[in-house]
């Protein structure tokens, strides 16, 4: 291998790396990993807005829960005078009765409330048992589409490591100064950095070369490396 053919394989190379890199980045599996986050996002936010609409109905419930079970010890009170001995008068015993009355129609009221709650929670538990099934799926969802991104990167990566290989065996045979060059101007020209001379032409400028620089280009030995007058590129005579 001479050493343009030794300079266009490392070119060559770079090129391969450069399209390389570019699929790794935009591998169809990353964005499927992507996908996969904003879906179980989606479900945790779903999860925490009905958890908190449960919990705020779970304290009412245990709030009227709490009045039932005030009124039910009340009741008992009032029952054990009203039929105790303590009663000394029809009006006391009046008194009585009316708050009694009072105090049952205000624990139907409120057991009727809780049995209203309870069947508003008993849907949004099932919803939650629903969700956390899906969070699991999406869980394991992720997962798989990580290990799968996981393979396709290590796939492209072996390929990187192989054009790197290929490129560290060319280096060596491209003299230090041609390299030197053709680094410093890969940055503006990438793949077609080093092109070759068509007979005419810098066959990577999209002008014409001045007869006079295509003469001048056409009399180097074949091999030599010149650089192009109208567009900077290196050109293999």
């Amino acid at each position: 291998m001479t050493a343009m053919d030794a300079l266009f394989a490392v070119q060559d190379e770079d090129i391969i790396r450069g399209q390389l890199d570019y699929r790794r980045t935009h591998l169809s599996e990353r964005q499927d990993v992507v996908t996969a986050e904003v879906e179980r996002d989606e479900t945790t936010t779903a999860i925490a807005g009905l958890e908190l609409e449960r919990l705020e109905h779970s304290r009412r419930q245990n709030r009227l829960e709490g009045e039932v079970v005030a009124i039910e010890a009340r009741l008992a009170e009032l029952d054990k005078k009203l039929y105790g001995s303590a009663i000394t008068s029809a009006r006391e015993a009046t008194s009585l009765q009316d708050e009694i009355g009072h105090l049952r129609r205000r624990q139907d009221d409120l057991e009727g409330s809780v049995l209203e709650l309870m069947e508003v929670l008993e849907p949004m538990e099932q919803e939650l048992a629903r969700l956390a099934d899906q969070a699991t799926a999406g869980d394991a969802a992720i997962h798989a589409a990580q290990t799968s991104l996981a393979e396709a990167e290590a796939a492209v990566d072996g390929e990187l490591y192989e054009s790197a290989s290929r490129r560290e065996l060319a280096l060596p045979q491209v003299p230090a100064d041609v390299l030197t060059r053709y680094e410093g101007s890969r940055a503006s020209f990438g793949s077609s950095t080093v092109v070759r001379f068509s007979g005419s032409d810098c066959s990577g400028c999209p002008y014409s070369m001045p007869a006079v620089e295509a003469d001048r280009v056409r009399s180097l030995t074949a091999g030599t490396l010149a650089d192009c007058s109208e567009c900077g590129r290196l050109v293999v005579r």
